[in-house]
């Protein structure tokens, strides 16, 4: 695990793009536990007001999340930068009829639709990938309606960094962005070799950002596992490890 510097965001796409099958297979398997039973049972509790007539799955990846959200009856528009991603999502998905996926940077593909047109946004664990948060999040507010909701998922600014042993390496900052350079791993499996870019950066940058792009932070969460779930964790949970948050767009 190191801290990385220069890195374009077309790497860090290429890195996600590698693991994409490898992901979808973890989650299908049952083996991420935090996705099964802490991130998605938060978004689906985030997203029960939401109106699902048009949804937008910014950063979909392997189009999990995107399956889940296509109960909702709505439209959904899964994007991702990812060709690769896209192509799980699509496999993961077949036999959706409102699911269309679109291989795309989330700012060209708001530059390209150029209107409000969706009343959710998910974006479930996706922000930290990005590079350049503002133009992400900004992006995502050019294309919600005014009243729609924009719900996103991020490892904890606060304690990932502890969960993941580098909060006292000399290199880190919490004050400062950082992409960080690491084997991807979950509990209950590693992909050996296979290493990921995820960007530190304090809460702070994201509350801004989120303002910046026109919403109202309507409610915040620090989901943790039940004392059952917790169980099947090979270590125990001491601090949250992620933060939801619901904005409203003005």
């Amino acid at each position: 695990m190191k801290p990385t510097v220069g890195k374009k965001q077309s790497e860090i796409t290429r890195e996600w793009g590698r693991i994409a099958r490898l992901r979808a297979g973890q989650i299908k398997e049952g083996k991420d536990l935090s996705y099964t039973f802490v991130l998605l049972p938060c978004v689906k509790e985030l997203t029960i007001e939401s109106d699902f007539s048009s949804v937008l799955d910014a950063g979909c990846g392997t189009g999990m999340i995107t399956r889940e959200l296509a109960d909702g009856g709505g439209n959904i528009v899964g994007v991702d930068i990812s060709e690769e991603s896209i192509r799980v999502a699509q496999e993961s998905c077949r036999g959706c009829r409102n699911v269309e996926f679109v291989t795309s940077a989330i700012e060209v593909y708001a530059e390209k639709i150029k209107k409000q047109i969706f009343t959710l946004a998910i974006a479930n664990m996706s922000l930290m990938t990005v590079l350049n948060l503002e133009e992400s999040v900004e992006a995502v507010g050019k294309i919600v309606k005014p009243g729609g909701h924009f719900v996103v998922t991020i490892t904890h600014p606060c304690f990932w960094p502890l969960y993941w042993g580098y909060a006292f390496e000399e290199w880190f900052n919490y004050s400062e962005e950082i992409p960080i350079e690491a084997e991807f791993m979950i509990s209950l499996d590693r992909l050996s070799g296979r290493v990921t870019t995820h960007v530190h950066r304090p809460l702070n940058r994201y509350i801004e950002a989120m303002v910046k792009a026109g919403f109202t932070i309507d409610k915040l969460v620090e989901p943790m596992p039940s004392w059952e779930i917790e169980k099947k964790y090979p270590k125990k949970w001491e601090y949250p490890r992620f933060l939801a948050i619901r904005c409203i767009k003005s």
